[in-house]
């Protein structure tokens, strides 16, 4: 199996070189996680991030505007991590799975945020998928469908592929704090997310295949 060394990080521990932007975006971000955008009053994020709550709109003009700012920062990266993955000219190999693991360990409350929007439902549920996590899929197609080994599976199969991946990626932080105290595991310490890390990689090689497997497979025929 590929070695991965995953090397996760806390924006917590980061709290006296962050701006007053980054204060607000941590605090928005950790009570959108919490309580969801409709639960979520622009006060509490104020009083988080240690601001009055008339300076917040300093820098962000409504909840709307910080909200969109949060899965911003949280969402573009992953979008890159995607689109170089699903490029022809790169080598398919463990390297998402890895910086994945690395983004959501920088950032674990965008995980339960992305879980709580989705189970919300209404309005503002459906433009959060239709903006966000479309994308996310759609680019996690194009780097699947790069998988030298693919060809194993149907293609109505294909969107299965993508749920496994998007809860065994994003269920590992959303559900850390529950699964955590069942398991008695601290599921974001480094150790944890190396481990889960090294089994992302183990399971993705099995289920599609290495590159040299796929060119035996296609050698074979």
């Amino acid at each position: 199996m590929t070695a991965v060394t995953p090397q996760p990080g806390r924006r917590s521990g980061e709290a006296d070189t962050l701006t007053t932007s980054e204060r607000i975006l941590d605090a928005a971000e950790a009570l959108f996680a919490e309580k969801g955008f409709a639960g979520t009053a622009v006060r509490d994020i104020a009083t988080r991030a240690g601001l009055h709550p008339g300076s917040l709109y300093n820098h962000f003009e409504s909840k709307q505007a910080l909200y969109e700012a949060v899965l911003q920062r949280g969402l573009r990266p992953i979008y890159e991590i995607l689109d170089r993955a699903a490029d022809p000219e790169a080598p398919p190999g463990p390297e998402m799975l890895v910086a994945l693991m690395a983004h959501l360990s920088a950032s674990p409350a965008l995980a339960r945020l992305i879980q709580h929007e989705t189970l919300a439902g209404g309005e503002h549920a459906m433009r959060f998928v239709r903006r966000w996590l479309e994308p996310v899929y759609a680019r996690a197609s194009l780097a699947l469908e790069r998988s030298p080994n693919l060809g194993d599976w149907d293609r109505e199969e294909l969107p299965l592929l993508l749920m496994t991946y998007h809860h065994l990626i994003f269920g590992h932080y959303a559900l850390a704090g529950a699964l955590g105290q069942v398991l008695d595991i601290d599921l974001l310490s480094s150790d944890a997310v190396e481990r889960h890390t090294r089994f992302l990689v183990k399971l993705s090689e099995r289920l599609l295949g290495t590159a040299e497997e796929g060119e035996r497979g296609g050698n074979a025929t």
